[in-house]
């Protein structure tokens, strides 16, 4: 089985849509379940206080994320866009039907696939026999861009215009976290301008680490692939080569880049202004507050396969990126620092406290 029906099924517009509609729930129940487990994994004492609070941080990240893909539009699109399935199933029909009037010598295996196309999603093995039936056949292009997405050569220009839904989708679940790990500190009387000023930093990590420099990243590493290709040092720039482009911008922005640049900010940027406002001298991001990226932030850049998602064919991931993305909503709103130097001082004031 090639790796090309892989991406094909995966790709599938019936696939990518039910995710899209069961995105709410989705995210619902893997809140839940975290928000479950967290709590249980508490001492017997403390675990009503602190499942109060991950109801209050989960549900306004939950809740945001969901009200932000179906109301926030960019040039009249919205963040995550659904259609009714029986609009999918015509289109796949009507297409079916136009294929095999074209058609004279249409085998019965392929007419059975074809029969099921019309009412479900392929399974894998269909997908990858119908594309192996299909070749040589007069329309098959056709057919295969309605049931399995449409191959397009994308720009730097039309990835660059897609930062701004990306990055809106990954804002709105670090700026709820930031107000939901308020709110829930102010439920447990925990409130304290020191654990509101973490929530802002890790807030300004996690997007700028995890979220918006990988999709910049990958943007203008294309451009310079397209230029480079215009005076003639890269030959015959194929989609592959952009995604090798996409994907070398990903790693050295957003992976190898990222944490220093959202460390370099929240130095020079935020600690001053959180300084100027709070009135009282914060150490700084160098001494104190400096966060160094662990395994968990590196998968988190699994989010950025969305950006080169039309190139590789899995575009079905674009639905569930909100549930990606509340792993750093989460961090954002508990203020979550790993700095050695954090823990000693952390420490430290306990000790004086007891």
């Amino acid at each position: 089985m090639k790796l090309s029906s892989v991406g094909k099924f995966l790709d599938q517009p019936l696939i990518s849509n039910t995710l899209a509609r069961k995105m709410p729930l989705i995210l619902g129940a893997t809140a839940l379940c975290y928000g479950i487990k967290d709590t249980l994994s508490q001492p017997t004492e403390n675990r009503r206080n602190q499942g109060i609070r991950n109801a209050i941080i989960l549900g306004s990240i939950t809740i945001s994320s969901v009200l932000a893909s179906k109301f926030i539009k960019i040039k009249g699109e919205k963040l995550i866009e659904t259609l009714p399935k029986k609009d999918i199933l015509l289109e796949q029909k009507n297409a079916i039907t136009r294929f095999i009037t074209k058609n004279e010598h249409i085998s019965k295996n392929t007419i059975d696939i074809l029969e099921k196309a019309k009412t479900r999603i392929l399974s894998l093995k269909d997908t990858d026999n119908l594309l192996n039936q299909l070749k040589g056949k007069r329309n098959s292009q056709e057919l295969i861009s309605t049931l399995f997405g449409k191959n397009h050569n994308i720009t730097s220009g039309e990835i660059l215009s897609e930062i701004s839904k990306l990055s809106i989708m990954g804002f709105v679940p670090v700026i709820s976290g930031i107000f939901g790990g308020i709110a829930a500190d102010m439920f447990s009387s925990q409130c304290t301008k020191e654990k509101t000023q973490n929530k802002i930093k890790e807030g300004v990590y996690q997007f700028f680490a995890n979220i918006f420099l990988c999709n910049v990243g990958a943007g203008t590493f294309l451009f310079a692939a397209e230029k480079l290709n215009q005076a003639g040092v890269i030959k015959n720039l194929t989609p592959l080569k952009k995604s090798v482009a996409i994907l070398a911008g990903i790693l050295a922005v957003g992976v190898l880049g990222g944490s220093f640049i959202a460390n370099i900010i929240g130095d020079k940027l935020i600690n001053p202004l959180i300084n100027k406002f709070c009135g009282k001298k914060t150490m700084s991001a160098r001494e104190n507050n400096e966060r160094k990226p662990e395994a968990l932030d590196i998968a988190l850049h699994t989010d950025d396969i969305a950006t080169a998602g039309v190139l590789s064919g899995v575009k079905w991931i674009c639905p569930l990126l909100p549930v990606m993305y509340l792993v750093s909503g989460y961090r954002t709103a508990i203020g979550y620092r790993n700095c050695k130097n954090t823990h000693q001082l952390d420490k430290h004031k306990n000790q004086q406290h007891n």
